[in-house]
């Protein structure tokens, strides 16, 4: 089993963002990159080139935008990506469960996409110190 990246020293998570907006993936970039725990590995507008950079090279954490095109079902997608990369943590970006069941869809956490910096931090630390 891997040791979650939280408790290896002095090694950044990796992160892949999914979002449908170029602007979204490159705020959340340079957000990321404040304070160097954590590295954008890579970033994807669409469903098929999230699935092929998550085969290549699987980060710690997807940040994933459930609304993305040429794609009929969030939910569907989160399993595929856990399917894919089964020790990758997933956090969605503002796809809050409206029912309020708690239904994260098989990710590990939910952030409104109107998240604050410490928001993004918390739900990352949170995730990233799950075990694999």
């Amino acid at each position: 089993m891997t040791e979650p990246a939280s408790t290896q020293p002095d090694r950044r998570l990796r992160i892949l963002v999914v979002d449908a907006d170029e602007r979204v993936r490159e705020s959340l970039a340079g957000l990321l990159g404040i304070g160097q725990r954590c590295v954008v590995v890579g970033s994807a507008g669409h469903p098929a080139a999230a699935l092929a950079l998550l085969a290549a090279d699987p980060p710690d954490i997807v940040m994933l935008d459930p609304r993305l095109p040429d794609l009929a079902e969030g939910r569907a997608f989160v399993a595929q990506v856990r399917r894919v990369a089964p020790t990758v943590r997933v956090i969605l970006m503002g796809a809050i469960d409206p029912s309020g069941s708690g239904d994260l869809a098989g990710a590990h956490a939910v952030i409104r996409k109107t998240f604050r910096p410490r928001e993004l931090q918390d739900a990352i630390s949170a995730v990233a110190a799950l075990p694999s």
